[in-house]
């Protein structure tokens, strides 16, 4: 699986999806349009973290380049404001998924790069919704 940062700003956010993405053995998380302190103190240390436990980093200007470069079969897009909710009955998620979160609202035209979920309950920070998806997949 593919985790994506997508347009984070807050370090301590971008830190935290890191933390919790290599915690569930995530080999590749994605950093895209970063900015603010995420970009100019979160990245190395997100860096630090991957190397630290063998995994890798990827940093791109935008989510399009992200899906351009690691070329996954699909693409799944965590948003709050999603009318569906994600199943992982119906929605399997593998190797080869990308799961986006956003750390600020996407516009339109990366809202048409996938399909949008919301996890329940609605209004959990980023790296928390994606303990939530990790947590259920177990199951």
């Amino acid at each position: 699986m593919i985790v994506v940062a997508h347009n984070f700003a807050s370090q301590a956010r971008l830190e935290d999806i890191a933390r919790n993405a290599f915690a569930y053995n995530i080999d590749l998380l994605v950093i895209s349009k970063a900015s603010g302190m995420a970009m100019q103190s979160g990245i190395p240390v997100v860096n630090r973290l991957a190397f630290e436990k063998g995994k890798n980093v990827l940093i791109t200007k935008d989510l399009k380049e992200a899906i351009e470069l690691t070329k996954p079969e699909k693409v799944i897009l965590i948003y709050d404001p999603a009318e569906e909710e994600l199943d992982l009955n119906k929605e399997k998620i593998d190797k080869n998924t990308m799961l986006v979160f956003f750390g600020n609202y996407p516009v339109k035209n990366e809202l048409n790069l996938g399909k949008a979920y919301c996890i329940s309950p609605k209004g959990l920070a980023e790296p928390s919704q994606l303990v939530v998806i990790m947590e259920r997949m177990k199951k």
